[in-house]
């Protein structure tokens, strides 16, 4: 199995855009983050959508009590989801400067375990130094069921 058969192709963000931008390049390639760009066209950070919902939309007591939490939890607490205020904030905000990157040559298991350090369901391919696409642990299985008959 080859990172080049599993990599999604997906656009990267870059200063100037907003999260309703970013989250819609996620949401069309059905990944957790993309890269973010400087102006120099180099990567030098990710925009995640775990870490911008926890970020925006969940107190940190919530995060800590979530197994107390019940199923009626007041909507009108969070506004800014509601009516969608978040979706117009400027990304910068919310970059992750780690990023985690690995080449078309590397072994499947190296993806595999770096997303395991850096606690990420993807990680970006770059094939000397140009951003190719992101590698995520869901098209990593799907690619060993089909490739098994499993």
């Amino acid at each position: 199995m080859k990172l080049m058969d599993v990599v999604i192709p997906t656009g990267m963000v870059h200063s100037g855009m907003n999260i309703g931008e970013a989250f819609r390049e996620c949401v069309t390639h059905n990944v957790g983050g993309i890269p973010f760009c400087n102006s120099d066209g180099q990567i030098t950070g990710r925009f995640s959508l775990r870490n911008t919902f926890r970020q925006l939309c969940i107190p940190q007591d919530m995060i800590h009590h979530a197994h107390m939490l019940g199923d009626a939890i007041c909507s009108e607490s969070t506004p800014e989801i509601i009516n969608g205020d978040m979706l117009k904030l400027s990304v910068e905000t919310f970059v992750i400067e780690n990023v985690a990157t690995i080449t078309p040559t590397s072994p499947v298991l190296k993806a595999l375990s770096i997303m395991e350090k850096f606690n990420s369901s993807y990680i970006f391919l770059l094939d000397d130094g140009e951003y190719v696409g992101v590698i995520t642990r869901m098209r990593i299985a799907s690619l060993l069921l089909n490739y098994h008959k499993f």
